[in-house]
This record gives structure tokens, C-alpha cells and sequence, in this order.
């Protein structure tokens, strides 16, 4: 694997960046999304590693900005060369997922009925991407967690399809990402295809998502423990706290590349990147609030949101348990 990034790559990164400065003090997700097009960030021939050090790049300084881009790019890739979707690469819609597998509607007919919860992100102008159950006169098998060949189809429906109502939630956590619960009544529906390809691509960019939320923890903690004079001062506790978590940082950072520079993704490779950084990230915001110390309790300190918004890893595209089930199927003999 070559470690250095294409200029091109680079580029992304520092789009990326600029663009996570821009939108962090108001990262709604329509206005993130068409920055992203204006500034070249939305194309549907990118490469998913350039994807990735950008959402890295922003989440460094806007972690919901990220995961605004990180759902709605994860969804664009996956149907692009698709003329009904061109809206996405413009900046014209946004693509939001139904992040939950446990409440989810039924297709028949190409309509879907029933309810999709923690849908995010949620936009006037927006297309919510959900993976329904067959009904039980379609004749199709219904799709189990972890077992190949039985994934469910992906289907597209407008927030602005009669049959769909919109229940918001107001969360602690990525302010400006508006997350929700969908009900459909009979809603027309368009077919996208399995719903793999969809979610490991939004796993490998949560994952970068992750990373950056990380790395802005990690950085915040240097800058504290350089102006108390304790990482260089002979502090042994603080000195382990930064290097655990800047080693940790960078292996989990070394599998979400690997699963982003492959040609075609694998579900089990984009799980155990997430997986990684999940755990990385989270310990890197503890680490942070014991260097910080006290000054981290304050009300609107980066470090509190910071261990707000690192909460949501847990929850978008796969918790802990189906990350491990899909990571598992792929690792295990098959029989």
C-alpha cells in the first residue's frame, strides 16, 4: 500500500479542511453540502480515499460538517452514473440513511410503509436512503444480519413524497445534524441496488469522521500539556496518555486506509476500520479530559463537545455487535 496521498488526494485534504473551517460555527446540513460542491468536494468519479482524507480533514474542525458529508458522499458514490441522482453531485439534494436496522419499513410494489428510525441527515430538499423488509408476498428472503447473499435492496424516497411524515429528535450531540424518524404511508420508492455497497462506503467515511474528531482531541491535549510544561517536564503519565493515543490513532487510521484505497471495498475491511476508530477516538477524548483536566467541564469547551459528538460513532452505520458480525462472516471459513 502506498502511504503517501496523490496530489490529488492532497488536494481533497486540504478542501477538506477548509471547508470544516468554514461550516463549524454553522454546519447545517444543506449549506454543508452545497459548499462541498462549490468547492469540488462532490464528484462522482472520486476515489474513496480522497473522500476519506477530506471527511478526516473537516471532522478535525467540525465534526457534524463531517458526518453530514461523510452519510450523504457514502450514498452519492454508490449511485453514481445514475442520472436520477445527478442532484447529489450539485449540491441540488442531500442524501440522508436510515441509520437504524432494527425499525424499518416493509416494501411491496415500489411503495415502502412502516417506519425508519434515527434517519439523519434531514433537510427540506432531501432523499432518505433505507434498506426495507420485503412483504411476506413478495417471495423475496428476508435479509439476516451477517449471513451473505440475503442482503436487502436499498430503496431512495423524497422527503417531499406524499405518504412521508417527519418526526425530528433533538440530540446532545453534532449540532446542526438534524436527525429524525420517518413514516412512510405507502410512499413511492426508486431501487438503488444492495444495500452493501452503500454502507461500507458511509462506514469508511464515519470511521474518517472519527479520526478527525480524534486527532482534534489529541491536538487539544498537546496544546495543554505544552502550556503547563508537563509533556516535557519529566511527566511520565501525561507523556503515556499522548503517545497511547496517537498510536492508537494512527492504526486505526492505517485500516480505515486500507479499506478506502481498495478497488472495491470489502464490508468486513470498512467494519474493522470503524471498529478501530470507534474505540481509538473515544479513548483519545478520555485521554484528552484527563490532560485538560478540569478546565474541559467547562460548558462549550472543545473538549466536552468533542466527548459529545464522539458518542455518535457508536450508533451510525453499525453498532459495536453488527460491526463484528459482518467483520466475522468475512473472516471466518465458509462452509
Amino acid at each position: 500500500m502506498d502511504f503517501d496521498l496523490s496530489d490529488v488526494q492532497a488536494a481533497w485534504r486540504d478542501k477538506g479542511a477548509a471547508l470544516g473551517r468554514d461550516l463549524a460555527a454553522d454546519p447545517a446540513a444543506a449549506g454543508a453540502i452545497m459548499g462541498a460542491a462549490r468547492v469540488g468536494l462532490l464528484d462522482p468519479a472520486a476515489d474513496l480515499l480522497a473522500v476519506t482524507v477530506a471527511t478526516e480533514a473537516m471532522a478535525f474542525e467540525s465534526s457534524a460538517a463531517a458526518a453530514i458529508f461523510g452519510l450523504h458522499t457514502g450514498t452519492a458514490l454508490a449511485v453514481a452514473g445514475d442520472d436520477r441522482f445527478t442532484s447529489f453531485f450539485r449540491g441540488e439534494a442531500v442524501a440522508a440513511v436510515g441509520l437504524s436496522s432494527d425499525d424499518v419499513p416493509v416494501e411491496s410494489g415500489g411503495t415502502v410503509s412502516g417506519r425508519a428510525a434515527w434517519v439523519a441527515p434531514i433537510t427540506e430538499r432531501g432523499v432518505v436512503v433505507v434498506g426495507p423488509r420485503p412483504s411476506a408476498s413478495s417471495g423475496r428472503p428476508e435479509r439476516v444480519e451477517g449471513r451473505r447473499g440475503e442482503d436487502r435492496a436499498a430503496y431512495a424516497v423524497s422527503f417531499e413524497a406524499p405518504g412521508v411524515s417527519i418526526e425530528p429528535v433533538e440530540t446532545a450531540a453534532l449540532q446542526g445534524l438534524v436527525c429524525g424518524h420517518v413514516t412512510f404511508t405507502a410512499a413511492r420508492c426508486t431501487p438503488l441496488g444492495a444495500t452493501i455497497p452503500i454502507m461500507t462506503r458511509i462506514r469508511v467515511l464515519m470511521a474518517a469522521a472519527g479520526l478527525g474528531i480524534g486527532r482534534r482531541a489529541l491536538r487539544e491535549a498537546l496544546t495543554a500539556a505544552r502550556a503547563a510544561h508537563t509533556a516535557a517536564a519529566g511527566e511520565q503519565t501525561v507523556q503515556g496518555l499522548l503517545a497511547d493515543a496517537a498510536t492508537e490513532l494512527d492504526a486505526a487510521m492505517l485500516m480505515t486506509w486500507k479499506a478506502a484505497a481498495a478497488a472495491t471495498p470489502s464490508l468486513a475491511d470498512a467494519s474493522l476500520a470503524k471498529l478501530a476508530v470507534t474505540a481509538a477516538a473515544q479513548r483519545a477524548v478520555e485521554r484528552a479530559t484527563q490532560v485538560v483536566g478540569a478546565d474541559s467541564f467547562q460548558r462549550g469547551h472543545i473538549i466536552e463537545r468533542l466527548a459529545q459528538d464522539v458518542r455518535a460513532l457508536e450508533l451510525f452505520a453499525g453498532r459495536t455487535e453488527a460491526l463484528r458480525a459482518a467483520a466475522a462472516e468475512d473472516l471466518l471459513p465458509h462452509r
